[in-house]
C-alpha cells in the first residue's frame, strides 16, 4: 500500500485506520481496519465498495459530499449507497461515525501518509 492514516473520533472512541494503494492517481486497493461501531463499519464498508477505480480526487470528494449530505447542506447527486445512511441525517452526533474511514483516506492523501 502507498498510503496509510489512523483517525480517531475522540467523542465516541471509534477508530480507523485506512491503507489504499494508488497507482497513477488512481486507488488501486484499500483496507480498512475498524474498531468502533456499526455506523462506522458500514461508513468503512461504504468507502471500501466504493474506491476501487477511483481517482484520488473523486473519493475525497465522495466523502465531502456525503459529510455534506448527512448535515442537509449537500446541493449535488449522491452516490448509490449513501442513501442507506438516511436515517443518521437527524442524529448530527453519529455523522462523524459515518465518515470517519472517508476522513482518514483524505487524511492519508493529503498527507501523502506512505508507508
Amino acid at each position: 500500500m502507498t498510503h496509510s492514516a489512523t483517525v480517531s473520533n475522540p467523542t465516541c472512541g471509534d477508530r480507523v485506520e485506512i491503507k489504499l494503494r494508488v497507482t497513477s492517481g488512481e486507488i488501486t486497493a484499500a483496507s480498512t481496519h475498524v474498531r468502533g461501531c456499526a455506523l462506522c463499519e458500514a461508513g468503512a464498508g461504504l468507502l471500501l465498495e466504493m474506491a476501487p477505480g477511483l481517482s484520488t480526487e473523486a473519493l475525497t470528494s465522495i466523502g465531502d459530499d456525503l459529510t455534506a449530505w448527512l448535515a442537509g447542506t449537500g446541493t449535488g447527486d449522491i452516490p448509490d449507497g449513501i442513501n442507506a445512511f438516511a436515517p443518521v441525517r437527524a442524529i448530527r452526533n453519529r455523522h462523524k461515525c459515518v465518515t470517519l474511514a472517508f476522513e482518514a483516506a483524505k487524511t492519508a492523501l493529503a498527507d501523502e501518509g506512505q508507508d
